[in-house]
């Protein structure tokens, strides 16, 4: 998912600059400045990363076997992902994508939808105890529910739409509650009834609630934490400066190493999901933070290209030279495009750290 302007209801996710900052601004911002290769240290390639490349290969895997209504080999793949908790280096699970891969593009039809539908049924009926049939049920409802309402300011969305849209998220809870205590369980259950809490507008109270239900059945699982910074910005739930101090609690409460890449890995998904010109001076956060934990994100994913081109932006909007040409380096001029909006995207931000156009 490319740092854009993107629907906040769609996220499945900035501060003062360091103190350290040097020698990285501009006087405007990266992506008013004109691309030039001249100087850069190396040549500048967009490549498909072995990330990206396995993720296109999970939802690939999982389309085709819904489509062949092969539902027991479905099951045992989301089976599998699931036992072996895998992640990548941005924190979300493997097993997200087998998800991903039965969801359905926005741009499709009613009747598309409809169809599609009838194979998630089909799944459900054919594999009555799968919980990652009701969990795939439930996601899909979710993304139905955020079709009907579209993408407007709240003012102008239609009462019609209004409806369709709170009885598709309610649909989506209803499936998840019928399938609560399944022998099987999945993580991915209590982020859709999360995200589905947030569009059914669901008292703080009751939010803080499946919060906490959800972190103490699966303690090590991320993404909770990217919906509930989500959930805590003051444009839906929480004030100024909450989803931050919030964050900065919840990574206190771990050890300091698993705190300080929990703490990164939301900022990496806040910087992904929410617009902003530069997330490090729009929120309250820690760069030092999101650097020690980008670090240690490396150690553990040392050939993850997406954690040296997240860093490598994240580093510049916070104005600190050193790490910013360190994440750089690192990349050898491997471009990630689920890091960057383009190619000159990335050699405007190169071209600062190099100091070609200052």
């Amino acid at each position: 998912m490319k740092p854009k302007v993107i629907y906040l209801f769609l996220a499945l996710f900035l501060l003062g600059c360091s103190k350290k900052a040097t020698g990285v601004d501009s006087g405007r911002a990266p992506d008013q400045r004109v691309p030039s290769l001249e100087g850069l240290p190396f040549k500048v390639t967009v490549v498909e990363t072995p990330e990206t490349k396995e993720i296109k290969d999970i939802k690939d895997e999982a389309k085709a076997l819904l489509t062949e209504k092969n539902y027991e080999k479905l099951d045992a793949l989301a089976k599998r992902l699931r036992d072996s908790k895998e992640t990548y280096a941005d924190g979300r699970w493997k097993l997200f994508y087998v998800y991903e891969g039965v969801g359905f593009p926005d741009e499709a039809t009613d009747a598309d939808w409809e169809e599609h539908f009838a194979a998630l049924k089909s799944w459900v009926n054919a594999r009555p105890d799968s919980m990652t049939a009701r969990v795939a049920m439930a996601a899909n409802l979710y993304s139905f529910a955020w079709r009907a309402r579209g993408g407007d300011y709240a003012d102008k969305v239609s009462e019609a739409s209004w409806k369709l849209f709170f009885q598709r998220l309610n649909e989506a809870v209803n499936v998840l509650k019928a399938s609560r205590t399944f022998k099987e369980q999945c993580p991915y259950w209590w982020s859709v009834l999360l995200r589905a809490e947030l569009g059914l507008q669901t008292e703080r109270a009751q939010y803080d609630a499946t919060f906490q239900a959800a972190i103490k059945a699966w303690p090590d699982f991320a993404p909770y934490y990217f919906y509930r910074a989500n959930y805590l910005l003051p444009r839906w739930n929480g004030t100024v400066g909450e989803w931050e101090s919030d964050l900065q609690k919840s990574a206190d409460k771990i050890t300091a190493k698993d705190g300080a890449v929990l703490y990164a890995r939301v900022v990496w998904d806040m910087h992904q999901f929410v617009y902003s010109t530069n997330i490090f001076k729009e929120y309250k956060l820690s760069w030092d933070r999101v650097n020690e934990g980008l670090n240690l994100i490396e150690e553990r994913f040392p050939n993850s290209l997406a954690v040296k081109n997240e860093g490598a932006r994240l580093a510049v909007l916070a104005r600190d030279q050193p790490s910013a040409k360190k994440y750089f380096d690192e990349t050898k001029g491997q471009v990630d495009m689920d890091c960057w909006q383009s190619q000159d995207d990335f050699i405007r931000f190169a071209d600062m750290v190099y100091g070609v156009s200052q």
